[in-house]
């Protein structure tokens, strides 16, 4: 009676873990089917827009480097936002929650391959959501880095703003985040929000730039557009396609896990089984045992 109690609280504990399951599966389909089609639509066109950022700065090549040489010397006649630190910095995007799949630990092993060849002077790191923090504090890099916690889904302007103030003080900015595939598929990446690569390319190539422009009114003024306006959407579209990621992963996860709890209570419903038979066995014994000292 014992272990049929115990096999009885085990198929209602697993009952329970399916209804969560299920729950937090539909919640994320509901979550993914609301930001997919804005997301994939965006994609296109911020990245054709990147596609222009870089051209910018590997066009006018003389002109660039002459306005790059007087922000590194500080020249105060320049825009505050074009004055930089000179150093590098990497944003990990994770998440606040569990349970996202393995797209959150597939980026943060991107992040801590590429974090593990930089020189820690000139780089600085930026650590987004609770989970992400815990993995870094638990993966023994050691480097120093800053935390930001920003919701996992409904991200105001404000905090996009807090988060511009740090990125336009450094010469680069890559973003390491989730990008969405399919339901099935979502790649861990990191991508340049500062104009270096091609947004969100998952292995840069290397294309001739021969464009030349001319800049109206100043070279200036242009950088200054893109390092704001332009490096503000592009980190906005990577939170949304680290959601949608995040969501996506979450189904399959789900979808797994659902399918290990079936596996588990066909293997209790089978153990039931037997020790029913078995208890059945063991009364039809103990009927035949009382009938044959009845007749003896």
């Amino acid at each position: 009676m014992a272990q049929r109690k115990i096999i009885l609280e085990d198929l209602e504990a697993l009952n329970s873990v399916k209804d969560l399951a299920e729950s937090y599966e539909q919640i994320a389909v509901i979550r993914m089917q609301k930001i997919r089609a804005s997301v994939l639509k965006t994609r296109e066109f911020l990245t054709r827009l990147s596609d222009v950022f870089v051209d910018l700065k590997a066009s006018y090549t003389r002109e660039v480097k002459d306005l790059l040489m007087k922000i590194k010397q500080g020249d105060k006649h320049l825009l505050p936002t074009l004055q930089k630190n000179g150093k590098t910095l990497l944003v990990y995007l994770s998440s606040n929650g569990k349970l996202y799949g393995s797209v959150t630990h597939k980026t943060f092993k991107l992040f801590i391959q590429d974090l593990r060849q930089t020189q820690p002077h000139e780089t600085n790191i930026i650590i987004i959501g609770r989970a992400g923090k815990d993995m870094y504090e638990n993966s023994g890099v050691g480097k120093p880095f800053d935390y930001v916690e920003l919701p996992d889904t409904d991200v105001k302007i404000e905090h996009i703003k807090t988060l511009m103030q740090k990125f336009l003080q450094h010469e680069k900015v890559y973003v390491y985040y989730g990008k969405f595939g399919n339901v099935v598929r979502q790649n861990p990446i990191a991508t340049s929000i500062t104009g270096e690569d091609i947004f969100e390319t998952e292995t840069v190539t290397q294309v001739p730039r021969e464009d030349r422009f001319i800049f109206e009114p100043t070279l200036e003024k242009i950088f200054n557009f893109f390092e704001t306006q332009i490096m503000a959407n592009l980190f906005s579209q990577t939170l949304l396609e680290n959601q949608l990621a995040r969501h996506a992963s979450r189904v399959n996860a789900m979808e797994e896990a659902l399918v290990n709890i079936e596996e588990e209570a066909k293997k209790l419903n089978q153990q039931r089984t037997r020790l029913k038979h078995l208890l059945q066995n063991k009364k039809q014994l103990e009927t035949m045992s009382g009938l044959v000292l009845w007749e003896s």
